[in-house]
């Protein structure tokens, strides 16, 4: 059974279990209660060995660097390995400053630690820093050493090959790690000088890259050039049920990573249907897929690999494309989800989801770079919020939604990927209504060049990036209802105290109403530019009320009308 946001007595049945089993569950806990639980185990170093790598790298990244001293203290290599690939290497080049920050770390953490790293790590990979972290030379053939000491670097531990630190503040550092090397394994010490003096620098490089990306990919983490195929198009008709046959009998021996299912939200059909497997080999194997698809959406997205925050929004993005693509393949009952999950890719499932998203997006986004958006001067910019900032997400690279809740008698919102059935309505009607906006925007006939210098920068709108389409409806509303000719023209702040007892509420918003209705005889398209309205129409109300039977507000407070100086 999943736990998501386990209670104090799920906490404590989690203490008892075995170390093995523990660590498969871990994920489920915050981060400092995860760690604070293996910390007070006696066998506190049997746990994280039974973690998989990257759930103890999640780790990490979740408690911080510094504050997971406790935890690298108890790592194993290959953990380590995984940290280290990910952390030290930016495409093919190893970044030596940040190498020695987190060796620096581990030897703060524990020193035995680190030199087992050191003696299992790649020999191409300890000779490319050591290159970088120290300048290192020898004594010539029948050279004197004491002619020889103004040329040579000034450290020296076997008075054959004498070095000095390029990397200044972390020289105590380096020159503990090569007497650690030195002291334990002579020769080991002199094999590694001797090739950072004359190996060739970029066959050292190539090859500790090369044993790079095979660990990676043997944790399920692709180059850029395979994650990006997760984005190609991918229809219902294309899926097949043979995923069984696609998947190798995972090993027993290797533990199964648990972060990708633990951070995914409660309540989406996914979710739903994995919790209805509960502990199985099947759930291992789908476990695995997550966090491999996740690992492919880190890495085509370009999120920063070091960054808890970044496997959140992997893991976010994936759960989310693929619940909705089980929704698209198989509607939202339960076991029909579940048996679709045994026989379908992930990752197929994926690519339907955010196929249609993007579906969606490309439509909004052709509106703004073609449509009567982009007609005007800052583009959406036009809009009225909240659809600005429904625009705004919608067009993210993620795309999202945003939900509006009331907690406590306050209304906050929250920004979501898209990942329901109801949710890819929400988007179409979002753009649907924005199409519908056209005529509106036609009929207003608005010269942005002239309003731009009739603007009053003493109002609320003194720019032409402030001017939005409710502000110009309601100030040609004004107009009509003040001359009785529907006129999207500033209104002169001398005419406010006539204007302000013509546009209550009630009256403005009967007034904007039966222009639409006039321009639109179709009654649908009525309903989706009274969508836009409505959020306007509360705003105005809100607003406005307190000043009815009162003396006019001054027009410097009034974000609802384009004033003039004139």
């Amino acid at each position: 059974m999943m736990l998501v946001n386990p209670s104090d007595e799920d906490r404590m049945a989690l203490a008892g279990l075995p170390a093995p089993e523990l660590a498969r569950r871990l994920m489920f806990l915050p981060a400092k209660r995860r760690v604070d639980m293996i910390l007070d185990r006696p066998d506190a170093e049997a746990v994280v060995a039974s973690m998989a790598s990257q759930d103890f790298y999640a780790t990490v990244q979740e408690m911080g660097p510094d504050d997971a001293l406790p935890l690298l203290a108890l790592g194993r290599v290959e953990q380590f390995n995984l940290l280290f690939d990910v952390e030290w290497w930016r495409r093919e080049l190893v970044q030596p400053a940040k190498a020695l920050e987190w060796v620096e770390r581990l030897h703060s953490a524990n020193p035995r630690k680190l030199l087992a790293w050191l003696y299992k790590a790649d020999f191409e990979l300890l000779v490319s820093l050591f290159k970088k972290w120290i300048r290192v030379a020898t004594l010539l053939d029948d050279e004197d050493p004491l002619e020889a000491r103004d040329r040579l670097p000034p450290r020296t531990l076997d008075d054959t090959y004498f070095w000095e630190a390029t990397f200044p503040q972390y020289e105590e550092l380096i020159v503990r790690l090569l007497e650690m090397l030195f002291e334990v394994n002579q020769a080991f010490y002199q094999e590694l000088l001797h090739s950072v003096m004359w190996a060739a620098e970029t066959e050292m490089e190539e090859d500790a890259y090369r044993f790079h990306r095979g660990r990676l990919e043997d944790e399920a983490i692709p180059d850029f050039y395979d994650a990006v195929a997760i984005y190609r198009s991918f229809s219902v008709s294309e899926i097949r049920r043979d995923k069984a046959r696609g998947i190798s009998e995972p090993s027993t021996e290797s533990a199964v990573p648990s972060f990708a299912v633990a951070l995914l939200p409660s309540g989406r059909l996914l979710t739903r249907a994995l919790e209805h497997m509960g502990a199985s080999r099947r759930m291992d194997a789908m476990q695995r897929e997550l966090a491999a698809l996740a690992n492919k959406v880190l890495v085509a997205d370009g999120l920063e690999p070091g960054s808890a925050e970044s496997l959140r929004l992997a893991v976010e993005k994936s759960g989310a494309f693929v619940s909705l693509g089980l929704e698209l393949y198989c509607g939202t009952d339960l076991p029909a989800a579940e048996k679709a999950l045994e026989e379908v890719f992930l990752e197929h499932l994926f690519s339907l989801g955010q196929g249609r998203v993007a579906e969606v997006r490309e439509r909004l986004s052709r509106l703004v770079r073609e449509g009567w958006i982009s007609r005007w001067p800052s583009g959406p910019h036009i809009l009225d919020e909240p659809w600005q900032e429904a625009v705004e997400l919608l067009l993210r690279k993620t795309p999202r939604l945003m939900f509006f809740v009331e907690k406590g008698g306050l209304v906050k919102h929250r920004k979501e990927v898209i990942g329901s059935g109801a949710d890819l309505k929400r988007a179409d009607h979002l753009v649907d209504v924005l199409e519908a906006l056209n005529p509106v925007y036609d009929a207003l006939g608005v010269d942005s060049e002239a309003l731009e210098a009739r603007l009053w920068r003493g109002g609320q709108i003194p720019t032409l990036a402030d001017v939005t389409l409710g502000g110009l409806l309601c100030t040609a509303a004004a107009r009509f209802l003040l001359r009785g000719v529907w006129l999207a023209a500033p209104i002169p702040v001398s005419e406010w105290p006539a204007v302000h007892p013509l546009v209550e509420p009630v009256v403005l918003r009967s007034t904007i109403l039966t222009w639409v209705d006039n321009l639109m005889p179709d009654a649908h398209a009525r309903l989706q530019i009274q969508a836009y309205l409505e959020p306007l129409h509360q705003a105005y109300a809100g607003e406005m009320s307190a000043f009815e039977d009162r003396e006019p507000p001054s027009a410097r407070l009034i974000r609802f009308f384009l004033f003039s100086g004139d």
